[in-house]
């Protein structure tokens, strides 16, 4: 009977539990919003072949490797879901757009397209 109760109190207070809660989604900083961050990096210096870049790249390294690499990017979109952040890089001299995806989940490149 003993065995009983415990095992009851057991799962009762087991089965109240909160679900884990999951960790907030941190957005780097843009350009815009924080323009004392802005610092050279070997891809504004013009260092980065593209090659180089797709090499880099292709690797998946990690949300602060890209930072370091490429510098904070011109804009971020969060997916509805919150599972992948994408990097909004401006090439003027091309007027395009290219993009970094980092996946929430790895904290590390999921995609990208770069022209």
């Amino acid at each position: 009977m003993m065995e009983l109760r415990l095992l009851l109190t057991g799962f009762f207070l087991f089965s109240c539990a909160s679900p884990p809660t999951p960790k907030p989604v941190v957005i780097p900083p843009t350009k815009k919003t924080n323009p004392e961050l802005v610092q050279e990096t070997l891809f504004s210096r013009g260092y980065m072949s593209g090659y180089e870049i797709w090499d880099t790249l292709r690797r998946n390294p990690s949300e602060k490797e890209v930072l370091d690499s490429f510098g904070l990017p011109d804009s971020i979109w969060l997916d509805e879901l919150e599972s992948t952040k994408f990097l909004y890089y401006f090439i003027s001299e091309m007027q395009d757009y290219n993009t970094i995806e980092i996946s929430t989940k790895t904290d590390s490149v999921s995609g990208f397209e770069w022209d």
